[in-house]
């Protein structure tokens, strides 16, 4: 009996080591035919998304990433610009009194179903013979070859049934998957469109100065005139001497000349060549985002920008050229001088630029200052409010000059204060000197305007600048109130009921 119990607990403990090394040997395997499938469904996942559903994924990876290695120095919450419709708000509505966290975390996991439901149509549609990606000029493949005789016979099909039919059912996926592509291919339809229906203008320079000219008598306000080549060569001429002339007053001073920039400055010409490449880079945005016509000439002649290394050649500069007292600007790291006969000169000082951080700092200085110059040549003299010119200021160097951090740091600090007070600190009726938070709420409501409206953020200005309150612009352009872009503003940033 002994025995035979002996037998049995030895043969249940063969049994169990044998099925344990059986395990054990078959889970590479096993690990190593999942990887091999995993990999092939990603390439054929791959191969059915579109162009702009693959950017989306890597964007949104590198993002992901970015939060897994960021550093402390990152900021920790800026502005959330997501869409919103202006149109209808109801103000007294109680239940936006609050915007919680797992209404937050609502809306995210509808945008993860949304991006879902956009794959599986995708994937549908390709396999349905519909256009496919590749097609650079988004016009669809004359040539259709079916995989199979299913897919051949679902084309007789839909070949016979109405265009009216099929036009439906695309814009009904199109609406459901809510693509990236599709929206953006609406705007610019929408943009394209605006700009087809505006005549072209065939009017002469002596017609268009006269016509400026009776507008003013109308109006009061002064629109730049549009210059000739000869009178543009003219000024250039006009200010290369005065550079000379500035030059003769600071000996170790040397200028550069860019498209549609003077640089003068005692720095080492290759720091002096990458801020102009910043310069004109600033131009090409904010021209894009204006919707100027390629080759515009914006300046009057071109924009004098003056750099100097020490804060006294900066302030002596003030002093012998525009007649300012050393005092005046004492804490000021650059200026923008704009007169009234449409010339533009920054004056600023680098200090030490010895590190990365210093020089992005200076590099977002001048473009912060130039774009003040862009906006005083922008369409007419009319000034524009003191949160608007300012926001879209300190807006470029975000666009232009990621690497500086001092327009992130200030939505920060604009954003803790918002929560804090539940209002803006009175930043739209202001006209004096702003505080540093402000500066970052500015810039958050011009980029919360420019991602709901680009087109309509240039008419808004286009109102200002012909010499319309901003409040009745606003009105217009956007269809709603201060008040109510306030709401929606702080209702994106978790913010119920910000007030001015």
């Amino acid at each position: 009996m002994r025995l035979s119990l002996s037998s049995n607990r030895w043969s249940r403990s063969l049994l169990l080591l044998v099925c344990a090394l059986l395990f054990l040997s078959g889970l590479p395997v096993s690990s190593e035919a999942r990887s091999h499938a995993e990999r092939n469904s990603a390439r054929r996942l791959m191969a059915e998304m579109s162009e702009d559903e693959i950017e989306e994924t890597e964007e949104t990876e590198e993002t992901d990433s970015a939060r897994e290695t960021g550093s402390d120095d990152d900021p920790e919450e800026v502005f959330d610009f997501r869409m919103t419709n202006f149109e209808n708000a109801d103000l007294d509505d109680e239940s936006d009194d609050a915007v919680s966290d797992d209404e937050s975390d609502d809306a995210d996991a509808g945008r993860v179903s949304k991006s879902k439901k956009r794959s599986s149509a995708t994937r549908s549609s390709s396999k349905n013979g519909e256009k496919k990606k590749g097609s650079a000029s988004g016009s669809s493949s004359p040539k259709k070859r079916p995989d199979s005789k299913t897919d051949r016979e679902d084309d007789e099909r839909n070949d016979q049934k109405s265009g009216v039919k099929t036009r439906k059912k695309d814009s009904g996926k199109s609406s459901a998957s809510g693509s990236r592509s599709g929206k953006s291919s609406r705007t610019k339809s929408k943009r394209n469109a605006k700009k087809e229906a505006e005549p072209e203008d065939t009017r002469t320079p002596e017609e268009k100065e006269r016509d400026r000219r009776a507008y003013f008598e109308q109006t009061g306000i002064w629109r730049w005139p549009e210059l000739t080549e000869t009178q543009i060569e003219t000024e250039i001429e006009k200010q290369k001497k005065y550079l000379e002339e500035i030059k003769a007053k600071f000996p170790r001073t040397v200028y550069y000349e860019s498209e549609h920039f003077f640089y003068l400055t005692d720095a080492p010409k290759p720091i002096a060549l990458e801020c102009m490449k910043y310069l004109e880079a600033m131009f090409a945005r904010l021209c894009e985002m204006f919707e100027f016509p390629k080759g515009s000439r914006v300046w009057h002649g071109k924009c004098i920008v003056c750099a100097f290394a020490f804060q006294q050649d900066f302030l002596r500069f003030e002093q012998e050229f525009f007649g300012a007292t050393a005092n005046k600007f004492t804490g000021a790291s650059g200026l923008a001088h704009m007169s009234s006969d449409g010339n533009v000169l920054i004056s600023l000082f680098y200090g030490n630029i010895s590190t990365m951080a210093e020089r992005w700092r200076f590099i977002g200085v001048l473009v912060h200052e130039s774009t003040h110059g862009f906006m005083h040549r922008y369409r007419a003299r009319q000034s524009l409010p003191l949160w608007l010119e300012e926001g879209i200021a300190d807006t470029m160097p975000a666009v232009i000059v990621p690497a500086d951090r001092q327009a992130a740091l200030k939505q920060r600090s604009g954003l803790n204060q918002m929560r804090q007070t539940g209002s803006v600190g009175g930043l739209m009726q202001s006209a004096g000197p702003l505080e540093a938070w402000q500066y970052g709420v500015a810039s958050g409501l011009v980029q919360f305007m420019l991602k709901q409206n680009p087109h309509g953020f240039k008419e808004f200005l286009d109102s200002i600048k012909d010499g319309k309150d901003w409040v009745e612009a606003l009105k217009e352009t956007y269809r709603c109130t201060p008040e109510e872009l306030l709401f929606h503003f702080g209702r994106a940033n978790r913010i119920p009921r910000l007030t001015f």
